[in-house]
This record gives C-alpha cells, sequence and structure tokens, in this order.
C-alpha cells in the first residue's frame, strides 16, 4: 500500500496520532534525575465519505447471454468503487485538514514542500531538475532512508521518459524505454505509479505527488468495501441485484513527508 491503513468502526471521524521527530539528551552526570521530554504531537482529522453503486440484471438478460454476468457485474461494481478510493486518495494529498483534540483548526498544505513549476523551464512538465528539487526538499526534512513514491499522468510520464531518453544511455534508462513506462522502472529510487485521475491547480497545473507511506493515511470503515448479490422480489421481473459499498476516507497524516510538483500540460 502507498499509505499506511488504519480501520475504524462505527465512528463518524478518526484522528490520527502522529509524533514529529525529536532530539535525545545528552547525559552529563551519574545517577541524576531522568527528564521526560515533551514531543509534538499532531492529531489530523480522517472522516468518512460514502459510496455505492447497484448494477441490475434479469433472468432475459442472463439467458441472451448463455451465462450468467453476476461475476463481471460484482468485478465491474468492485472497480467502480476502487476509482472512488483512488479519488479519496488523490484528494487528501493536497486538501485542507481539520487539526487537534477536537478538530477546531484548519491545516492547509505547506507552501514551503512545494516544486516551482518553473524548474527546468519556465512553466515546465514534468523533469528530472523538478524530482532533483523534491528529493532535496524531503531530505531537508530529513525524510532519508524510506520507499518514495510518484503519481504521475500519462504526460507527466511521456515527459519524464522524454528527457531520460534524452539525456540517459544507462541500464535503467534503457529498460524504461524498452517497457515504455515508468511504472516498476525504480528510477531514482522512486516506486513510480501511473494514474489519470490526479488533479490540478487553479493554474492548470497538474498536481504530482512525491511522497514517503507515512506521509498519508487510508482509513476504511466497517469493513471497507463490500458486495452482495440479491433478488429484488419487489421488482417486476424479480431481477437480480449487484450492490457494493464502501466507507473510506483519506488525510495528510505526516507533511514533512510529501511534497507537490506542478507540472505543465
Amino acid at each position: 500500500s502507498l499509505f499506511s491503513p488504519m480501520t475504524a468502526v462505527g465512528k463518524s471521524a478518526t484522528v490520527v496520532n502522529q509524533i514529529d521527530a525529536f532530539e535525545a539528551d545528552e547525559r552529563s552526570a551519574l545517577y541524576d534525575a531522568i527528564v521526560f521530554g515533551e514531543p509534538t504531537h499532531t492529531r489530523p482529522w480522517v472522516y468518512p465519505r460514502h459510496f455505492d453503486k447497484a448494477i441490475p440484471f434479469d433472468s432475459i438478460e442472463a439467458m441472451q447471454m448463455n451465462a450468467s454476468p453476476t461475476s463481471e457485474y460484482v468485478r465491474g461494481v468492485v472497480a467502480a468503487l476502487n476509482r472512488k478510493k483512488d479519488d479519496e486518495a488523490i484528494r487528501a494529498f493536497f486538501a485542507d485538514r481539520l487539526m487537534g483534540e477536537s478538530a477546531g483548526t484548519t491545516d492547509s498544505f505547506d507552501s514551503g514542500n512545494q516544486v516551482s513549476v518553473n524548474v527546468g523551464g519556465t512553466a515546465s512538465g514534468m523533469n528530472v531538475q523538478k524530482l532533483q528539487k523534491a528529493l532535496q526538499i524531503l531530505r531537508s526534512l530529513e525524510v532519508f532512508d524510506v520507499q518514495l513514491h510518484c503519481v504521475l499522468s500519462p504526460t507527466q510520464e511521456t515527459n519524464l521518459m522524454d528527457e531520460i531518453e534524452v539525456t540517459s544511455s544507462d541500464f535503467t534508462a534503457k529498460r524504461i524505454i524498452d517497457s515504455g513506462t515508468m511504472a516498476g522502472s525504480g528510477f531514482m529510487g522512486i516506486n513510480w505509479v501511473i494514474s489519470n485521475r490526479l488533479l490540478t491547480d487553479t493554474s492548470g497545473y497538474r498536481r504530482v505527488p512525491l511522497f514517503a507511506t507515512a506521509a498519508m493515511s487510508f482509513c476504511s470503515w466497517d469493513g471497507g468495501l463490500k458486495t452482495t448479490v440479491s433478488q429484488r422480489m419487489d421488482l417486476r421481473g424479480h431481477p437480480w441485484q449487484v450492490y457494493g459499498q464502501g466507507h473510506f476516507g483519506a488525510v495528510r497524516k505526516d507533511q514533512k513527508c510529501i511534497v507537490e510538483i506542478p507540472c505543465a500540460e
């Protein structure tokens, strides 16, 4: 999973506890009193969103298809709900979040964790210079030795592959070009994910996240995604119905572990 998973039952919201990094103390004497530290707690709240989908089919359709469509319909409903899970995760990357003991404070994404859209060229697309700047920001915040993930739209993938093809001839670059995708390449030590669902900012720039797993939390309520197949005896012809529902929400957990890379398209 790209996010830290959580589960919740019967609550409208839940707190994601995050403790900021702190320093150890140097001992200067023998048998002196222990001095407790007071780490800073960050408490973002995550709220569930509720989605469902129902697909009907009747016996006439099944006979015409000469096969039961149940399995195909179930897979279709599950896929539809999974796309909503993706949308919720993507929304949470840069959305405002509610903070504090009683969710009384609104916290916006830190502009200090944003790469300029002009790095590597005026209003440029994705390029290696932007990735290097994003990595610099993460390392300045002491984000080391963790797996990083980056979600790209197909346009940013093409931008980056074009640049790699022109500027590099090493084995990794050749493998990327030969495979036709960044996904699975491990280029720059990053796990690449391709998505058509990334959002744009008010200037129309695609909002690309580079993040560690610890940056985000994804919470499922009441078991997450569920599907049922039942017969609707209340309707003419007694059709069957595939019904799916999901209750989940995402939140930015650790601000220092995520960077935004705006890209022109």
